[in-house]
């Protein structure tokens, strides 16, 4: 026969090859199995038999320098009862080689004995050049005529001898040798696993990690034949590229019948990105969490096929996303609905918008763990989001179906912070698996299965064997004899924290607490919010809804302090609440949706801030005071309007104590310090030589006392602030200094008249124009320690730009560093980010030139991503 061309497709063995022609289009070229004539070489074993000795090496041989080569080839004969056929190949174009007499030569076969008797007149000579290669290599003693010991051959298992996931166990994760001995379909192979020795060789079924190519299932018995669109094209990319090559595998994980996924390595590249960029497989979301080089290259490659409509992605059409071109944007979190379900407002727009995260749900309500984990969630939600300006990624919309209203899914992100993948991580949401041509998804989708399976390997929330915890909370305002049974241990706590849970109306809330684990009726002390109507037909009181809302923007699920100081009638209970540290009930009255209860007032320890923020707002006729009669003589009008014009009145300070970033105390450095350094000389005197005075004094609220400072046990001037008598201790505060501290009784005596006579020297203050978060808030930490590494133990300069009854605010300078609006320590507070200028300040308007040089700051800080604009604009939340 005519010699003809061929590629080696692959080795059998070491004197039979399977040879392919050239491709014609995209079908797989026709296949031929050709054994070298006149020898024979050991057959390597399979699970029923084992290898003859140096078969592996034989083969090995000839798939060292034949796979994948074009050769000549020509048929010498053929058996017809079997069909199989024997010739010769050649390989090389310029220096020709004979790969019969190649193996030969180097010991890998030896000449059949048929061949020795049956010498043709044809092929006489080329059987005389074999015979005589084969007694070279037996005295050389090469390849199968080598007389070591058989026990050092190859040892290999083509059955696992051990459980799969031990197997895996031991390897995942680990690069190791492999060769690929069949390509099923495009993304599954048999590979012989070749982990370093003495481990045996093994032959592993493996799907490729991250893919899905078509599927090819033909000539299995007792199965139909089954072959997808592009399933041979896709067969034969992988024979054309892996088939019989040396690769790296990385086991990854096990299929649900106990195949291994892997990642399969070739220096030319990774055989899974080629298939995904041609078109030829699909990412599989099962098991591409399991990569170990990560999702995004599997992504991307798959996205070029995409957008290029190659092969599987023929006629694809890319989704329109959910919301046009307002898919991506800000957004302010306004409410946490459920553990998957929140509302934000949109930071352009204003617009109220419900969103769903994308591809989680929580449990179903069948699910015992619902209520405990569903809890646990949307609590993690609140403390993360709540009041936080994120960013949203409409990703689809689910239309309505019945019984279901229509919703948006979305991404929501605080910073690096996944809600969804936050809650999957801690294993308090199921994933969705959708369908694999089912666009409608997170785009964030592999980063949530990672953090599923995570949660599951960890035996997290819904994924622990352990019973969930048990949360029973009580309503202590179920009726006012139970909440008897509450109201002596929460005075006594004094503030203790809570949440938000439900808002009445400006002035009633419902707080969880959730160190106690109950619910409360909570009702704001010493003020009158206007009553909004019970139901439709029920008129409310003028700014009733406004007030509400009010309430509602600013304290609805925020974390709160509380302070209780009584209960009423029904059960709820009368006190202060602090939101962000800030009196909520000063708020009200100083924008104007509250006015005060001259008789609850009187008894409140804070009843000036109450009084002052109400006069504030009266002055504007701000809401509720806009429809008064308030009309005030030209002579009070223009003193109030000099009292908030842009005045010079300088003054040498030191801080004495601080509260938060944007408030503190001092003391004004004149003849009265001196006058304060002598009085407390004499003070310590004194209580030096009546050291064994009573010590049973009962002060009352307000009253100006002695105490002794608990850090130094001296005795200083100070007012009480409260007196808790359960406990025999108090509130007070040093007034000459600005600190306090809650101290026992015992620690408390009279003040003598002549040490009344000195003013108190602290003066409590706080920087103009801005607003300053609390410690205890987001930033509010570095806001103090900012603010204090500015201030601490220096002498400053301080401008008094307004006094509030006892309240300075101020515009702070270091006199070696600054002197000019530009160069204050408030603007140095928003150039940090700590600190944003607050347009509600009764300075704002009068002092435009000032505000414009700390609005510049504020851009400054905004753009540098400086404090707490490190994750965007926040001042949407603040205004």
């Amino acid at each position: 026969m005519a010699n003809q061309k061929a590629i080696v497709k692959s080795i059998l063995s070491g004197d039979t090859l399977i040879l392919r022609g050239r491709p014609s289009g995209n079908q797989p070229p026709p296949e031929r199995q050709l054994n070298l004539a006149y020898i024979q070489a050991p057959r390597l074993g399979n699970q029923k038999k084992e290898d003859e000795p140096f078969a592996f090496e034989a083969r090995e041989y000839l798939r060292g320098f034949l796979v994948g080569k074009e050769v000549t080839f020509r048929v010498d004969y053929n058996i017809p009862t079997t069909g199989r056929e024997y010739g010769t190949i050649l390989y090389g174009n310029e220096n020709v080689t004979n790969v019969t007499q190649m193996v030969i030569k180097e010991g890998w076969a030896k000449v059949r004995e048929d061949g020795r008797k049956n010498k043709e007149e044809s092929r006489g000579e080329e059987i005389e050049t074999l015979i005589a290669l084969e007694s070279d290599a037996k005295s050389a003693g090469k390849g199968i005529w080598q007389t070591q010991d058989q026990e050092n051959s190859r040892k290999v298992n083509y059955t696992l001898q051990e459980e799969p996931r031990e197997y895996l166990d031991k390897y995942k994760g680990l690069v190791v040798e492999g060769i690929i001995e069949q390509v099923r379909d495009g993304s599954s192979l048999r590979v012989l696993f070749i982990p370093p020795s003495p481990a045996p060789q093994q032959y592993l079924n493996i799907n490729i990690s991250g893919i899905k190519a078509p599927i090819v299932r033909k000539d299995v018995p007792d199965v139909e034949d089954l072959i997808e669109p592009f399933g041979e094209e896709a067969k034969y990319f992988v024979e054309t590229r892996l088939l019989q090559r040396n690769v790296k595998v990385i086991l990854e994980g096990l299929s649900g019948n106990q195949a291994f996924f892997a990642s399969i390595l070739h220096p030319a590249g990774n055989i899974a990105e080629a298939l995904l960029t041609s078109g030829l497989a699909k990412v599989a979301d099962r098991s591409i969490t399991m990569v170990t080089d990560g999702h995004t290259k599997l992504r991307a490659a798959e996205s070029i096929a995409k957008e290029k409509q190659l092969r599987l992605w023929q006629g694809h059409v890319a989704r329109n996303r959910a919301g046009g071109d307002d898919h991506e944007f800000e957004a302010t979190v306004t409410r946490i609905i459920s553990g998957d379900t929140i509302s934000v407002k949109h930071n352009r727009t204003g617009v109220e918008r419900k969103l769903q995260l994308s591809s989680i749900r929580q449990p179903k309500p069948k699910d015992p763990k619902l209520p405990e984990y569903n809890f646990d969630a949307k609590e993690l939600l609140r403390k993360k989001l709540i009041g936080k300006t994120v960013k949203v990624t409409i990703d689809y919309s689910k239309p309505a179906t019945d019984g279901f209203e229509a919703k948006d899914c979305a991404t929501i992100k605080l910073g690096e912070f996944n809600a969804a993948e936050a809650l999957l991580e801690r294993g308090l949401a199921h994933i969705i698996r959708h369908r694999r041509d089912d666009e409608d998804r997170s785009s964030f989708y592999d980063q949530l299965m990672i953090a599923e399976q995570k949660a599951q390997n960890s035996t997290k929330g819904i994924h622990s064997p352990k019973d969930p915890p048990v949360y029973r909370i009580i309503d202590a305002s179920e009726n006012a004899a139970k909440a008897k049974q509450f109201l002596n241990s929460l005075q006594r706590a004094g503030r203790v924290p809570g949440v938000v849970d439900y808002v009445y109306n400006a002035s009633r809330f419902k707080i969880y607490i959730p160190r106690e684990s109950y619910k409360l009726t909570f009702v704001l002390g010493g003020i009158r919010a206007p009553r909004p109507g019970r139901n439709p037909s029920d008129k409310s009181e003028p700014f009733a809804v406004e007030a509400s809302e009010f309430a509602t923007r600013r304290t609805f699920q925020r974390d709160v302090d509380i302070e209780v100081e009584n209960i009423d009638k029904t059960g709820g209970f009368i006190g202060t609440m602090w939101i962000k540290n800030e009196n909520f009930a000063v708020m009200l009255l100083r924008d104007g949706f509250a006015s005060v209860h001259d008789y609850s007032a009187s008894q409140s320890s804070y009843s000036q801030q109450l009084y002052a923020a109400e006069e504030s707002a009266k002055t504007e006729k701000k809401n509720i005071w806009s429809l008064q009669d308030n009309e005030v003589s030209k002579e009070q009008e223009v003193a109030i309007v000099t009292e908030v014009e842009p005045r010079k009145e300088y003054v040498d300070i030191v801080v004495t104590e601080i509260i938060s970033g944007g408030r503190f105390y001092l003391q004004v450095i004149n003849d009265d310090i001196h006058k304060l350094e002598k009085m407390m000389s004499e003070f310590s005197l004194y209580h030096k030589n009546n050291a064994s005075s009573s010590s049973s004094f009962t002060p009352k609220n307000n009253e100006m006392v002695s105490a002794q400072f608990t850090e130094d046990n001296r005795w200083y001037r100070a007012k009480i602030r409260k007196v808790i008598p359960d406990s025999k201790s108090a509130e007070v505060i040093y007034v000459d200094y600005g600190n306090s501290e809650m101290i026992p009784l015992s620690r408390v005596r009279p003040l003598p008249d002549n040490f009344k006579q000195l003013p108190s020297q602290s003066q409590e203050a706080i920087l103009s124009f801005l607003n300053v978060r609390n410690r205890e808030e987001e930033y509010g930490l570095e806001a103090y320690e900012h603010f204090r590494d500015l201030v601490e133990n220096k002498q400053l300069v301080a401008n008094i730009d307004y006094k509030e009854n006892n309240l300075y605010h101020l515009t702070l300078f270091d006199s070696k560093q600054s002197q000019s609006i530009e160069d204050s320590i408030n603007t140095e507070m928003v150039k940090a980010g700590y600190a944003i200028v607050d347009k509600k300040s009764i300075l704002y308007r009068s002092n435009p030139t000032v505000v414009e040089k700390l609005l510049e700051a504020q851009e400054q800080a905004k753009k540098g991503r400086m404090g707490m604009f490190e994750y965007g604009d926040i001042t949407a939340d603040d205004e």
